[in-house]
């Protein structure tokens, strides 16, 4: 063997002493340290460890280098001389997972794996239009699973009313919308307390209690029917169904797994795109027009502006001439605050709600407000367009004009 590969297998023989993995935990909890000169990154170290990804996940990481120095024999010079060459090390803490996490991940991970593929739509008066429009639809405040009765309601409410409602909602924007069209888009901000309650508890997310919910498992399994009834009958619209998850304060964890099972349903269908992250708030960008979404339960009004002119700032905000936003929330046009509040070309608007007033709202007299759902008309080049509206009797519990 020549000196220079002599040379060379003491070099590694150095480096392999302080290489390795090495693995402690609990029943609950494990660290994994990682030491190697080409492992650098948490993905890296993911992909050559050997966790299981299926119980465990990531709490916490880093990732740090230093130098080693060994003494090696050298051909070009008498004795042993220093060496360096540089280490990584990636340390990674995982966390067992919850068994909600796990069972929300396996549904969406078996949905993935069995939905259907279907192909982009194909409809003739899509085709050669002059211009470029969207649908927006905004369903706010559906609240399924809430149950309230006359007189110490306003209006009877229950599953059945609830998506006798979000469907006839749908329906009939779409109707009213119709003569503006064709649509190239369909924009849906999905959730905004599309459920009553967040948990087995029959609570809000911040723990206030609803007592006239429905079951938890019946609400959930009914709100993923409705959800995708909902999504069916938007997506024969336009070229494209957009559906945005904005969880509400009702509803923040349920609404986010509801839009994830939406991801996961429509995830081969090229007619439809869901977005769902952790982030309160979206923005949604048509041509020259900037809509930002959310459901305005925790928000100071006088900040938005500046809020979306800072996260859009790189991608919409130089090319937006008509900026608003959309809130839930109030189940009324406003609040105590202004109704359309405009300030440095920004609007912001409450949206009417499908709920009627519950006890709640009847001892806090904030009942007999107008109830119903909005849809907006955009056009890419011209900015807004339309706005439609339906509108439920707050004395029949019945459509206007019905």
């Amino acid at each position: 063997m020549s000196l220079k590969s002599k040379l060379a297998d003491k070099v590694q023989a150095e480096r392999d002493k302080q290489k390795g993995q090495f693995t402690e935990g609990t029943k609950n909890g494990m660290t994994l340290t990682m030491r190697s000169d080409t492992v650098r990154t948490l993905e890296g170290a993911l992909a050559t460890c050997e966790a299981d990804l299926d119980e465990w996940e990531v709490d916490r990481w880093l990732a740090n280098k230093w130098d080693c120095v060994a003494k090696i024999e050298r051909p070009d010079a008498p004795g042993k001389t220093l060496a360096a060459t540089e280490l990584w090390q990636v340390k990674i803490w995982f966390k067992r997972k919850e068994p909600e996490v796990k069972v929300v991940e396996q549904l969406i991970q078996e949905m993935k794996d069995n939905s259907f593929y279907y192909p982009q739509l194909v409809v003739e008066e899509w085709e050669d239009t002059e211009y470029s429009r969207a649908l927006e639809i905004d369903i706010m405040d559906p609240h399924l699973g809430l149950r309230c009765f006359k007189p110490n309601s306003d209006a009877a409410w229950d599953l059945d009313e609830c998506e006798e409602f979000c469907l006839w909602a749908v329906d009939e924007l779409v109707d009213r919308a119709k003569p503006y069209g064709p649509f190239d888009e369909i924009l849906w901000p999905f959730g905004n307390d599309f459920l009553h309650s967040d948990n087995i508890w029959h609570t809000t997310t911040g723990g206030t209690p609803q007592p006239e919910q429905e079951s938890w498992h019946t609400t959930f399994e009914r709100g993923v029917k409705l959800a995708v009834g909902m999504a069916e009958a938007l997506k024969k619209v336009g070229k494209k169904l957009r559906i945005v998850e904005i969880s509400g304060n009702h509803d923040r964890q349920t609404s986010f797994s509801l839009g994830w099972v939406l991801w996961a349903y429509y995830h081969n269908d090229e007619n439809v795109e869901v977005e769902v992250n952790p982030s309160p708030y979206k923005f949604w960008q048509w041509g020259v027009n900037l809509v930002g979404l959310d459901h305005g339960h925790s928000k100071k009004l006088e900040r938005l502006a500046a809020l979306m002119a800072n996260e859009t700032r790189i991608n919409g905000w130089q090319d937006a001439r008509y900026c608003e936003w959309h809130l839930g929330d109030q189940h009324r046009k406003g609040s105590g605050r202004p109704v359309i509040m405009t300030e440095q070309g920004v609007g912001v608007e409450f949206l009417t709600g499908l709920t009627p007033a519950n006890e709640w709202h009847k001892i806090k007299t904030f009942n007999w407000q107008p109830r119903g759902a909005t849809g907006f008309v955009w056009d890419k080049d011209e900015g807004p367009l339309a706005r439609v509206q339906v509108n439920i009797d707050s004395y029949t519990g019945r459509p206007m004009g019905e």
